[in-house]
């Protein structure tokens, strides 16, 4: 099922942001007098087809990995005299330029528009409360406790925990100092992480783990939610429900400490007492023995019973139409920047290309987000959006960047690009990309095995 997610969910997002991007070439061609032969989502033969009143073909093809939309071209063959004034190579430099970067723009567009969708319906995440921090991560060592809240980053304002993570993943490749701004008690005061090429080799980077940092977790009783009916505990007549309140005569204090308890003793009979509808019982557990990370250790197969989040740790952003639109611009803003501040580490060195991700990658991501609810999908979208118009945006021949520098030269120099450099330009970027998606499907690979 999750991998029917997966699928489903990248088809549907591929779907929604290729007919986006062709529909802002397809708009603008058509303002600019450009005759469209076909708007193509996918390529390939056609499972659908129809033509509209201006002979354009609008088509959905049976492979779904990207569209395309077809202009009449003098290049690409003859053209009826009286058609030639509709072909895209006779149109202005800056019209060329416009068509070609309406595809990019699109994406930015609907990203804003979704990311201000979200804010209208309502954005819920976690303050910035932090748990104990990880033993011997640059937290502890900075002496942060669990409680203590994270207002600032480098003196940007953080609201939630996304907010935290997007403020240090800007850092990821850097050295010198992460400095925080945190609050503890209602005193607010200033530490300092040092960082050092900071994940710059990782292959898929978690900046607050790396820190040492987490949300704040509420108090788990040692409740079972779930019992694997093969399981020792429903073996030994343990109960969805069952609370353990001591074993072998010790109190527990919460989940953490039972599983602590039980993976400290695989195979060895235990002694508890469990709390069942408000009566105590007595009852005998034997862990069964698992093989993990090359250690011995007790498994009884039980969940926790789900907590929720007191209301302290929840903050609900969600904003009227206006503010939303501003709140959907500025997220927008910040997500190209940290794009492309992103892309300019791999081309400097300063992270490692293991970082860029493929088809896979942004499968898992759409069969999380399917099942997450209309917010995170929408979010999701907003985000692959900005990452197509950015791609597309790299001065790459093939790519519209590549298209909006040929169409620059001619508008500079008043002469196209001769056959023979278009040609080879074409071949150049094609073996680019080509290299890339190898990359990125290399790494996909990569993080599964």
């Amino acid at each position: 099922m999750t991998v029917l997610n997966s699928v489903f969910g990248l088809l549907i997002a591929l779907g929604i942001l290729v007919t986006i991007h062709e529909y802002g070439h397809f708009w603008v061609a058509r303002k600019c007098g450009v005759k469209v032969l076909r708007f193509s989502v996918g390529f390939g033969r056609p499972l659908w087809l129809k033509k509209d009143k201006h002979g354009t073909e609008f088509a959905i093809a049976w492979i779904p990995l990207g569209g395309y939309v077809k202009m009449l071209d003098e290049r690409e063959g003859d053209v009826a005299p009286e058609l030639l004034d509709q072909t895209f190579n006779r149109k202005s430099p800056l019209q060329k330029i416009a068509i070609v970067l309406a595809g990019p723009i699109a994406n930015i567009l609907f990203a804003i528009v979704a990311f201000s969708l979200m804010y209208l319906i309502g954005v819920r995440d976690l303050v910035p409360i932090i748990d104990t921090p990880n033993q011997g991560s640059a937290a502890e060592v900075a002496q942060l406790q669990r409680g203590d809240e994270i207002l600032r980053v480098d003196g940007k304002t953080v609201a939630s925990f996304t907010d935290l993570n997007l403020a240090s993943a800007s850092r990821v490749g850097d050295s010198g100092d992460i400095t925080l701004t945190v609050l503890r008690k209602n005193q607010a005061f200033e530490v300092s992480l040092p960082i050092n090429a900071w994940l710059a080799n990782e292959q898929s980077p978690n900046p607050l783990q790396a820190l040492g940092l987490s949300p704040m977790l509420p108090h788990y009783s040692a409740t079972l939610g779930q019992l694997d009916p093969a399981g020792a505990a429903a073996r030994d007549g343990l109960l969805v429900g069952d609370t353990i309140l001591s074993v072998n005569g010790e109190a527990v204090d919460g989940w953490f400490e039972w599983v602590d308890r039980v993976q400290q003793n695989p195979e060895t009979s235990l002694q508890l007492v469990v709390d069942r509808n408000g009566a105590e019982r007595s009852l005998e557990l034997t862990p069964a023995a698992l093989e993990r990370d090359g250690k011995t250790i007790g498994f009884v197969g039980a969940a926790v019973a789900p907590v929720e989040w007191p209301d302290e740790q929840l903050i609900t952003t969600r904003y009227w139409p206006p503010k939303a639109l501003l709140r959907g611009v500025q997220d927008s803003y910040e997500m190209i920047s940290l794009s492309y501040q992103m892309l300019w580490k791999m081309i400097t060195g300063k992270v490692s290309l293991k970082q860029i991700g493929g088809p896979i990658s942004m499968a898992q991501m759409a069969g999380v987000s399917v099942t997450s609810g209309a917010e995170v999908f929408i979010g999701f979208l907003a985000f692959i959006s900005i990452s197509l118009a950015i791609v597309n945006l790299l001065p790459v021949p093939v790519l519209d960047g590549g298209h909006v520098l040929i169409h620059s030269y001619e508008l500079i120099t008043r002469k196209e690009l001769s056959e023979r450099a278009l040609t080879i330009s074409m071949q150049l970027g094609m073996a680019f990309i080509f290299s890339l998606m190898a990359v990125a499907f290399f790494n996909d690979v990569s993080r599964i095995f």
